[in-house]
């Protein structure tokens, strides 16, 4: 299985689901907040699957994204796309053309909010999407997996082989 991990939300502790949202429903004048601080399990999980094939989605343009990674992964080899806009359909079209190694069937998306869903859901339904609850319950949109945290997710992973 490959991973495409959000960083918003998942890695980072910072909640942009009604920022993008709005800007999703076209308001231009959207700043989105970033923090270097990520959540406290995500450490952990990230030791657990660091060897795998793993792809960053951000919600944030190149340089912030870039400025992010620097920080948070400094010297790993991190694969990330910017500027993924949430819930579009294109936003998982630009994963899977510009990873052809990842395929709709073969990866999974984790997330943390409704939005990751819908992007998933948009572009491919047969897509796996596991969803730490943070700070709003995926529960609505249905989640192949879900968890409150990435220590939880992470077993749940195990049990299933993914």
């Amino acid at each position: 299985m490959k991973y495409a991990i959000w960083l918003d939300g998942v890695v980072l502790d910072v909640d942009l689901t009604e920022l993008l949202y709005k800007k999703f429903k076209g308001d231009k004048d959207v700043n989105l907040p970033y923090t270097f601080n990520v959540h406290k399990d995500w450490e952990d999980f990230y030791s657990k699957i660091k060897g795998k094939d793993i792809v960053f989605l951000s919600p944030y343009d190149e340089r912030t994204t870039r400025e992010i990674i620097e920080k948070v992964f400094k010297n790993d080899a991190i694969k990330f796309i910017p500027s993924m806009s949430k819930p579009e359909k294109k936003c998982l079209g630009k994963l899977f053309s510009e990873f052809p190694e990842f395929q709709p069937l073969e990866t999974a998306i984790i997330g943390s909010s409704p939005l990751d869903l819908l992007s998933a859901r948009f572009y491919d339904s047969r897509i796996k999407v596991l969803c730490v609850n943070r700070y709003t319950s995926c529960a609505k949109y249905s989640p192949y997996l879900m968890a409150n945290s990435l220590e939880e997710l992470y077993d749940l992973m195990v049990k299933l082989k993914l």
